[in-house]
């Protein structure tokens, strides 16, 4: 009896000393597995939704969608800026670039029962193919390891309450178009003055006094490029862009969340 219970006691201990190694190895295992997601570096950011919920259907979250088109984009350069253009139009364009052409746009509306219509999603489209996923847009100089948080994004300003799509090309010549409008008239305000006309003409019902207009795809004066601006969901703040990628890893579409639906949970 004595024999087997040292014998035992070893076996107790053998089988103890084992199970502590083990549980250090797994400990190991997991704070290395740790220290490679923290060091590896990220190429992508995705987004938190998935658009084609606003593009395949009528109704999201219990609001009806409302698509517009607002014309073509015209693109001589494959460079793209997204910005607020009354106020920021001199920012750097996307970093990555798209084949040169001419591509509508489009513009999803949500029709809040208690905000009226807002718009939610800008959609720049560049083929018919379906987006199998969403990649934050960055200019050049932006690194997304750069974002640790969930949620975080590289995005533009929004301060006059507006967002544009708009060629590089056609925004060096808007802004020489900018420049000579205010050397032309050093106490006016272009806005005023000229595109609240613009918007105008675009408003579902030019009688109506409170109807503004909520888009222009602008015409630049001696010149065959383009702008456009348009309302941005709930007004001022910051927002994302992201490029919708099919399953061939091909650019299919560029578009602008003005967090308005698929808004991520708490906590994401």
């Amino acid at each position: 009896m004595r024999k087997l219970t040292i014998f035992g006691i070893i076996l107790s201990f053998l089988s103890c000393n084992l199970s502590d190694k083990k549980a250090e190895f797994q400990k190991d295992k997991e704070m290395f597995g740790l220290f490679k997601k923290k060091t590896e570096k990220k190429k992508e950011i995705l987004s938190h939704a998935d658009y084609n919920l606003i593009f395949e259907n009528d109704t999201v979250e219990g609001i009806p969608i409302e698509l517009i088109e607002i014309g073509k984009l015209k693109v001589p350069t494959g460079k793209i800026v997204v910005c607020d253009p009354l106020v920021t139009p001199d920012m750097k364009p996307l970093e990555r670039e798209i084949k040169i052409g001419e591509y509508p746009i489009k513009i999803y509306v949500a029709k809040t029962k208690d905000s009226g219509d807002r718009y939610a999603i800008a959609k720049l489209e560049f083929n018919d193919n379906r987006a199998e996923k969403w990649v934050l847009a960055v200019r050049e100089g932006e690194d997304v390891n750069e974002l640790t948080g969930d949620g975080d994004f590289f995005g533009f300003p929004v301060d006059a309450g507006l967002g544009g799509f708009f060629d590089i090309e056609a925004g060096v010549e808007y802004l020489k178009f900018q420049d000579n409008f205010m050397k032309a008239n050093p106490n006016g305000n272009i806005y005023d003055d000229l595109f609240a006309d613009e918007f105008k003409k675009n408003a579902k019902d030019i009688n109506d006094l409170n109807d503004y207009g909520d888009w222009i795809n602008f015409k630049l004066p001696n010149s065959d490029l383009n702008i456009t601006m348009f309302h941005s969901g709930y007004g001022d703040g910051t927002y994302p862009a992201y490029w919708g990628i099919d399953e061939n890893g091909e650019v299919s579409s560029l578009v602008i969340d003005f967090f308005v639906l698929l808004l991520p949970e708490d906590g994401e």
